[in-house]
Parts: C-alpha cells; sequence; structure tokens
C-alpha cells in the first residue's frame, strides 16, 4: 500500500471512525482491499423458488375453487347440467382468488374483432400471430383474443416449515 493511501486511511479512521466511499475504491484499486464480490445466486435456488410460487398458485385455485379437483376428474359421464353447476362455483371461486392475488390486464387494449397493425418489433411472447402469416411487419390482422398480462402478484408469503410442491394435503377423517 502506498504510503499516502496509508496515511490517509489513518486519519480518516482516527477522526471520523470510518473509512469513505473514495477511500474505500482507492484501497481497492491498490488492491490492499480485496475486491468486493457480488454473492452468487444459485440458479437451482431461483428455480426452486419459482416452482413454489406456482404451485402457490395452484394451491390457491386449489383451495378457493377446488380448479384441480375438477381438472383432474373424468367429466365424460356426466350430463351437461351437470358439469355446468360444478363449474358455476369453480369459476367463482378461482375468480375471486385471481382478483384478489394478481393483476391482470389485456396485452392489447382493442376488442376482440377489431381490425389491428401489428408493427415491426413486437414482442412474440406477447402477441401470437395465427392464420396466414405471410410477410414482414407492419401486418393488419384481427384482434381475435386480446391476451393477459399479470401487471402486478402479491402471494402470501411461503411459509418456511411447509412443502412448498404441496397443492393440497391428503384429507382423512378419523373415527
Amino acid at each position: 500500500m502506498p504510503l499516502g493511501l496509508a496515511i490517509k486511511t489513518f486519519f480518516a479512521l482516527l477522526f471520523k471512525d470510518e473509512l469513505p466511499d473514495h477511500l474505500l475504491k482507492e484501497l481497492r484499486l491498490s488492491r490492499a482491499l480485496p475486491p468486493l464480490e457480488t454473492p452468487k445466486e444459485d440458479p437451482r435456488k431461483r428455480e426452486a423458488e419459482g416452482n413454489a410460487r406456482s404451485v402457490q398458485m395452484l394451491a390457491i385455485l386449489q383451495r378457493d375453487g377446488r380448479l384441480v379437483d375438477f381438472l383432474r376428474e373424468d367429466i365424460r359421464n356426466y350430463t351437461d347440467a351437470q358439469v355446468g353447476a360444478a363449474v358455476r362455483s369453480l369459476h367463482e371461486g378461482c375468480r375471486q382468488s385471481i382478483d384478489r392475488y394478481v393483476r391482470l390486464e389485456p396485452v392489447i387494449g382493442s376488442q376482440e374483432g377489431e381490425a389491428i397493425t401489428i408493427e415491426e418489433g413486437f414482442d412474440p411472447a406477447e402477441i401470437k400471430l395465427i392464420g396466414n402469416v405471410v410477410g414482414k411487419p407492419p401486418l393488419k390482422g384481427t384482434l381475435r383474443h386480446q391476451g393477459w398480462r399479470a401487471s402486478k402478484v402479491e402471494l402470501p408469503s411461503l411459509s418456511e416449515n411447509l412443502n412448498k410442491l404441496v397443492v393440497a394435503p391428503a384429507e382423512v377423517e378419523i373415527g
């Protein structure tokens, strides 16, 4: 460490009891201090968190609307009236859950059936071109579905003591 830097460091610590940012930078550049390391995020941890959040949303839809039970049920032997009656409560419960935890907005604000133009540079994750797609943008077409985008997601905190991959616990009646 150069003598001048050592003296500056000594007096900064003596009179201010801390090192100012510019002095910390000088120390790192002179290799007197090791470079700051940004902690590397384990991609498996991020993936596990994403999986846990996806399962959490599915668990909420199961809890409030019995969505998984309905989707896993073989409904071929039920009448349309029976399916319709089941769907009404499922729809209401799932809709309330989505409204509570996710703010949805249309990807394209136009009305379905309206003519629209897709400009160059559009995001294919947001707009899916269907039909007779020929050439490059700008392309003229008819909006068939406005799409949905989550503008805000506010799920409850995940509890550390729960298995984050359980959508719904098994229920066992005793006695």
